[in-house]
């Protein structure tokens, strides 16, 4: 069998005997993560909470009549990256069966509430809600799955990631941060502060990761995606029974012109998603970037809003 181009998609992004771990991989843009790794070739763990939730995605998603002859497969793996004890566990586990992994993607996250008055309601109203927001169980729980995360994951990781580049893949290992785009904004989206502040400090620590993580004695690489809109049970509200979730193209659009956004029309999709991960997990040459994936949005939203219709 003639090998392909060197240059070609197939053996740019030949992911076979790679291995990789999705974090929040059961759903959502996890599961796009997980399918795009899997459909190249890589054995993919899926992580999260739910474990009936990760074996119906394991079995519809990683079966060969979805992922092709030349696909991996995805398995799932219960994991709560909020519990330490269940981050070693699942590291054990993997390393007992594969002694390695090429790509880590620090991908769960969770999106808790806003208060429950706006700007537009006056410094009393306002400043009460702000307050009566709950520290424990939005603030310190959104930071602890968004950001905190990612660092006691990575590091409970960190010796299977350096075992990579001994791997057959002759790659040093990956780390992939799955951010949001909130986090580099003013706007706070109808004050959603708790979830955007946890998304600017998971970027932050992409970048100081990256750095200290680039050491000689470590090599490993870093990097960040910072996504828009894509379909997922925190964006849409549900998923199907295959764990995948759809979005209404005509209340999106109502929502991002509420926001004073005209240019985006629609969530992203699976493919431009898949594009951006594989060469992040691929290419060598990249270090330390956060990648930004939202059609537009960061561009066209104003830097301060305070439309009467926004504060509804």
């Amino acid at each position: 069998m003639t090998s392909p181009h060197p240059l070609s998609a197939a053996a740019l992004f030949d992911l076979k005997n790679w291995v990789a771990v999705v974090t929040g991989g059961g759903t959502g843009v996890g599961l796009m993560i997980a399918q795009t790794l899997a459909a190249n070739g890589a054995r993919v763990y899926i992580t999260g909470r739910r474990g009936d939730v990760l074996e119906t995605s394991a079995r519809v998603h990683g079966s060969r009549d979805k992922l092709g002859e030349n696909g991996g497969e995805i398995l799932p793996l219960v994991m709560d990256v909020t519990d330490k004890q269940s981050i070693k566990d699942a590291v054990s586990k993997i390393k007992g069966k594969e002694g390695y992994i090429n790509v880590l993607v620090n991908n769960a996250g969770v999106w808790k509430s806003r208060p429950a008055a706006s700007p537009a309601d006056g410094p009393e109203a306002f400043g009460a809600a702000m307050f009566a927001e709950e520290v424990e169980d939005n603030w310190q729980q959104t930071f602890l799955t968004n950001t905190t995360s990612l660092y006691f994951v990575t590091a409970a990781f960190l010796p299977l990631l350096a075992k990579a580049a001994n791997s057959p893949a002759k790659q040093v290992g990956t780390v992939i941060n799955n951010a949001s785009v909130s986090g580099f904004l003013r706007m706070t989206q109808r004050q959603q502060y708790s979830y955007n502040a946890s998304k600017a400090a998971a970027l932050h620590l992409t970048r100081q990761m990256a750095f200290d993580l680039s050491h000689e004695n470590i090599n490993i690489r870093v990097n960040g995606l910072a996504l828009g809109y894509f379909p997922s049970e925190m964006t849409t509200g549900t998923s199907n029974d295959e764990n995948e979730s759809g979005a209404d193209a005509n209340a999106f659009r109502s929502f991002m012109e509420m926001m004073g956004v005209k240019v985006v029309k629609r969530m992203g999709t699976a493919r431009e998603l898949a594009s951006a991960v594989l060469t992040l997990a691929t290419n060598e040459y990249i270090w330390g970037t956060v990648s930004i994936i939202d059609g537009g949005f960061g561009l066209s939203v104003p830097g301060n809003i305070h439309t009467k219709r926004l504060a509804e």
